[in-house]
């Protein structure tokens, strides 16, 4: 695909971030919808107008979904997560960017069961879920290689 060293770059730069601050930095945001959108172009001159147009539409709902979810939770789920999501969809397509979102939120959901368990957060602990995007990135990437794939039956 066009943009799976876009995601995993954007992804670890914004990992850093959202660890270190917990904001996800306007330029980095910035810099992959510039990205995004030479890769929509892109597609544009290859597929043709409608069906890619029809592909980027499909591939920002999930995204756009978190985005609402952020506002409906008064900003508990980072509004700057929605938009990594938009990204991600528009870089890889919809069947790409689900995968990624549901095993980033099984992850995310194992760390936060862990820390309760252990007494280690409460429910107002803020996680940040842009490494948990890149860990199920990079997994599913190994995963889906030759490597992966002959790694799975050793």
């Amino acid at each position: 695909m066009f943009g799976t060293a876009g995601v995993i770059s954007i992804l670890g730069i914004g990992s850093y971030f959202d660890i270190r601050w917990k904001r996800i930095p306007t330029a980095l945001l910035g810099a992959g919808t510039i990205w995004a959108i030479l890769c929509v172009i892109l597609q544009v001159l290859q597929k043709g107008a409608g069906e890619a147009m029809m592909a980027a539409f499909l591939s920002v709902l999930p995204g756009v979904g978190l985005l609402l979810l952020s506002l409906l939770t008064e900003k508990k789920v980072g509004s700057g997560d929605g938009l990594i999501l938009i990204l991600l969809g528009l870089f890889e397509g919809v069947e790409r960017a689900v995968p990624v979102f549901c095993l980033g939120l099984f992850l995310q959901s194992l760390l936060a069961v862990g820390l309760l368990i252990f007494k280690k957060a409460d429910k107002q602990t803020c996680i940040p879920f842009l490494p948990f995007l890149l860990i199920s990135r990079l997994l599913i990437l190994f995963l889906t290689s030759g490597v992966g794939n002959y790694m799975v039956f050793i």
